[in-house]
């Protein structure tokens, strides 16, 4: 230890009282007398205060601050006792603490100091397994709380983490520093800016309080509460948060609770989670995302919303793939597509909405498509519909139906093994039927008129058939009844074939037929013919599985299948295979997602 004249000043005898210049000849001394009186006058003041307070609560020996080094040091015993002026490379020391400044006033009978210029405090932490470096432009320091008040122009320092603000306080005993006027904190690429802060050194802890944000080159964070981990630069979402790209990402986030991996751009989010991408919209109860697969994953009261097209998909597991456009959802799974004065409701067991294109000569036109897989149904108020698998074009409002779907309309059922269905004004206009079509109606309460052939187009206008184009193997089975009395009679059953034909339907029945090329028809007389003549092979009545309401269209019931040519019920292998793929997928989507 560096001490000038120590002894010489302890022991020396005054006439008169001297002055601190007299005490300290160096030259350098002199541009600090002033600022020194008014500092020592106020520690002189504060410590007096502050050291009755201690005595009264505190009977705890303090382990002493020690002067390490300091070019030069002044006493008065007179004016001053308690208190030593050191001046020029200073290095005081406390426990495992180091302190090093320009100059310091020691009260070494309180043990507190105040020091001044180039101040830089290291400490290591309190499992000393890292060393904490603060670095500003004044300090106070109590000894008996270990309490390191720094101001103005501060760096606080621990491995790669760097926090700068002007006003810090750090408590060396529990190593927890405060700062409460701003503060930037400098962790990898990320910055980290707010009013308040807490920094827990041995924890590598950081609690953000008040107009947080966090600038990454990829993001802006912008929070109310936000716990930071800077060892595995992780963040710990405590309140309202926003993340918005500031890349090619183009997206935007949401949450009041969850976490961000800054290391892997990986992310979970639980309270009000949500995320945007142009026109989408995904949320849930919880949702998962990635920035570098682009992926985000919701769960439990899933929305997936597209503002553009007035549509809504839901369930309890959605995905939405930013770079594909792609949107996935299953576990109760629901498309709402909202048009004027109506709504469509469809479900099944996956629905998917992904982006699609058309290209003219000289344009292109992208839309979107819903597909939906296993066990589809449809309600509108002027139809519904059930199959196995779906495409809704939503440029054009149609709708391609596959593996035994069935399409009613007012009175009307038709099927056949693929259905096209063209919607305007948001109403069915024309169905198109594609091989083993036909179209079944109730004639009264167990006889139902019949048309069938290998291919059709249905002409619908409020719910009602206007006109029936059958091409090819062409039969209809129809009750022929006139109104008597009031009353409609049974006249006879008119069976007919034709290679094509083509129907006009009245109010509720068939007004005109043509028919083309080897026309065959014969009027029965009523109850002439056996049940079993006056059903096609492949008529099936499916009212059971038509959906009334919203809410049917989650209730499935498993369809009895019968031979095109005898009408015999026999095992549907084909469904049968498809639902255990999907059970099989459903509880592989599960696993992925826990």
């Amino acid at each position: 230890m560096d001490i000038k004249s120590t002894k010489k000043i302890k022991n020396r005898k005054y006439n008169s009282k001297p002055s601190i210049k007299h005490l300290y000849k160096h030259k350098s001394a002199n541009r600090l007398l002033s600022a020194l009186r008014f500092a020592i006058l106020l520690l002189l003041i504060s410590n007096a205060v502050y050291g009755q307070q201690n005595i009264q609560n505190d009977t705890t020996k303090v382990r002493e601050i020690t002067i390490e080094h300091s070019d030069s040091m002044i006493v008065n015993e007179i004016l001053y006792p308690d208190v030593k002026i050191l001046i020029g490379k200073v290095v005081l020391k406390h426990d495992s603490s180091y302190m090093f400044c320009d100059s310091a006033l020691y009260n070494f009978s309180q043990q507190t100091f105040r020091a001044f210029g180039n101040i830089h405090v290291f400490s290591p932490t309190k499992n000393a397994q890292d060393t904490v470096h603060m670095w500003g432009d004044s300090l106070d320091y109590r000894g008996d709380e270990k309490l390191a008040m720094v101001r103005e122009n501060i760096i606080l320092k621990k491995d790669s983490m760097m926090l700068y603000t002007d006003k810090l306080d750090y408590n060396i005993l529990e190593d927890i520093a405060y700062y409460f006027d701003g503060g930037t904190t400098l962790n990898g690429s990320d910055t980290l800016v707010s009013l308040l802060g807490y920094y827990y050194a041995n924890k590598d802890e950081i609690y953000f309080r008040d107009s947080v944000k966090i600038y990454n080159p990829k993001y802006t964070i912008n929070s109310d509460t936000l716990k930071h981990d800077t060892k595995n630069k992780i963040s710990y979402i405590l309140g309202p948060t926003r993340i918005v790209s500031t890349d090619t990402t183009n997206s935007f986030l949401y949450c009041e609770n969850g976490w961000y991996n800054h290391r892997t751009d990986v992310a979970q989010f639980n309270q009000n989670a949500l995320m945007v991408h142009e026109t989408s919209t995904l949320k849930g109860d919880s949702l998962y995302y990635d920035r570098n697969r682009r992926l985000g994953k919701a769960f439990n009261n899933v929305e997936a919303v597209d503002s553009t097209q007035n549509a809504l998909l839901t369930g309890n597991y959605g995905e939405y793939h930013e770079l594909s456009e792609k949107a996935l959802l299953t576990d109760s799974a629901q498309f709402i597509k909202i048009m004027k004065n109506d709504t469509l409701f469809m479900h099944a067991d996956t629905l998917m909405s992904v982006q699609d294109s058309l290209f003219t000569k000289t344009d292109s036109t992208r839309f979107k498509l819903i597909k939906a897989f296993h066990k589809v149904k449809i309600f509108k108020s002027d139809f519904q519909a059930k199959c196995d698998s779906l495409i809704y074009t939503l440029l054009d409002s149609t709708f391609e139906m596959h593996h035994r779907p069935v399409l009613w309309s007012g009175k009307n059922q038709i099927s056949s093994k693929f259905i096209k269905a063209i919607t305007e004004n948001n109403a069915v206009k024309e169905v198109r039927l594609f091989d083993n079509s036909l179209i079944a109606s109730v004639a009264d309460s167990i006889r139902f008129n019949q048309i069938k052939g290998k291919n059709m187009v249905v002409f619908i206008d409020s719910s009602k058939l206007k006109r029936i184009e059958v091409r090819g193997n062409s039969a209809a089975i129809y009750f022929v009844k006139e109104k008597k009395k009031g009353k409609k009679i049974l006249m006879g059953v008119y069976k007919v074939t034709s290679v094509d034909m083509n129907i006009i339907m009245g109010k509720e029945q068939v007004e005109d037929i043509w028919f083309y090329d080897n026309p065959e028809g014969t009027l029965y007389p009523p109850f002439s013919l056996k049940d079993e003549e006056l059903k096609f092979p492949n008529f099936r009545w499916l009212d059971n599985h038509r959906p009334k309401n919203r809410e049917d269209i989650f209730v499935w019931i498993k369809e009895e299948v019968g031979d095109e040519k005898t009408g015999r019920i026999k095992h549907d292998l084909n469904a049968e295979q498809a639902e255990q793929e999907e059970n099989e997928k459903k509880e592989k989507m599960e696993q992925q997602g826990r």
